[in-house]
């Protein structure tokens, strides 16, 4: 996982604050602004410089993941958002982990593209050494060996009888330990009033995904000036 600040992406952890709005009238008065500009360039100018490379990585290929395309379209529409739209400092907040986490995806399905399927498919030497990145918890032992040969970190699940018995193993665990409770170090109370869910289903539902793309694109309404508010008698 990217924890480390001199680490290029650790911007896409950043969590603005209340000094990184910039009111449109040089106030918090009306309640509208901006995401402060110097924040807004760091952020334009890592979305130039991935979308340079994608359209380096589509000269090499006749046919480009169309995935790739849509989610760099999604991206770039979420940075113009940032730079140009006025929005509450609430909505600013969730503007700018919108844009995060698009630009997260785009980045890690061109790494997929460029370096980790070429290597499980044969067509690049097998890595070296482990990417420094968050990896995938399985129990599929095809999948671990793909992840080893790209040289991403995975975690091959079994039951403690396959591998612990009279009959040494060869295996690298360390230490038996027991899981941490969620609850215990992460908030996971409702929200008062609760958010209206997007998703209900499994955490491996391609569906989700889905799900939460939908929302992020759609999510941000402006008020209708057409929409006739007289009241009802």
């Amino acid at each position: 996982m990217r924890n480390n600040h001199d680490d290029p992406l650790s911007v896409m952890w950043w969590d603005p604050t209340r000094d990184n709005f910039q009111s449109s009238d040089g106030s918090l008065v009306d309640g509208l602004g901006f995401l402060v500009r110097s924040k807004f360039y760091e952020f334009e100018v890592k979305t130039r410089r991935l979308e340079d490379r994608i359209e380096e990585y589509k000269k090499t290929t006749m046919k480009p993941n169309t995935l790739l395309l849509l989610l760099e379209r999604v991206m770039h529409n979420s940075c113009v958002r940032l730079g140009s739209l006025k929005t509450t400092f609430t909505e600013m907040r969730f503007g700018v982990a919108d844009f995060q986490r698009n630009y997260l995806e785009v980045y890690a399905l061109l790494d997929y593209l460029e370096l980790y399927k070429p290597r499980m498919d044969g067509q690049k030497p097998p890595a070296t050494i482990v990417e420094n990145c968050i990896g995938t918890f399985t129990n599929v032992p095809e999948i671990v060996q793909c992840f080893h040969t790209a040289g991403l970190p995975v975690w091959f699940l079994q039951e403690q009888k396959s591998w612990a018995g009279p009959i040494p193993i060869r295996c690298n665990i360390l230490e038996v330990v027991t899981p941490l409770n969620p609850a215990d170090i992460l908030c996971v109370s409702q929200h008062d009033p609760p958010f209206s869910p997007i998703f209900r289903g499994f955490a491996t539902d391609h569906k989700k995904q889905d799900a939460i793309h939908i929302y992020s694109r759609l999510r941000l309404v402006l008020k209708d000036p057409f929409q006739d508010e007289s009241p009802k008698g």
